[in-house]
């Protein structure tokens, strides 16, 4: 692959997992409005799930098929985006909660 189509490809991979995450993260905040309280353990599924396949495909990219660094960096971008959603739904206001506060 010439250098110009591997930092094409890189580029392009770079954009989806964006906008990947960035579908994650809405899904991830209508989920927990439509169902507060319960995004914690579905989180933690998906977690799982997400560093098992990473773990999957580190060992096989060992076998050289794919380009030095290429699980990491993505693994980095997914676990950010979990993080973030982890985050923005730790921070909203429940109504349940919120309704609590006033009464």
């Amino acid at each position: 692959m010439a250098p110009t189509e591997i930092v094409s490809s890189e580029t392009s991979a770079n954009l989806a997992l964006d906008m990947m995450g960035r579908a994650y993260l809405a899904l991830a905040l209508l989920y927990e409005t439509a169902h507060p309280g319960e995004f914690d353990d579905v989180q933690r599924k998906i977690r799982a799930f997400v560093e098992d396949n990473f773990r999957i495909a580190q060992e096989t990219s060992r076998s050289g098929s794919l380009a030095a660094g290429t699980i990491e960096d993505a693994s980095h971008l997914v676990n950010s985006v979990l993080s973030e959603a982890e985050n923005r739904i730790a921070t909203m206001i429940r109504p349940s909660r919120h309704r609590a506060a006033r009464g």
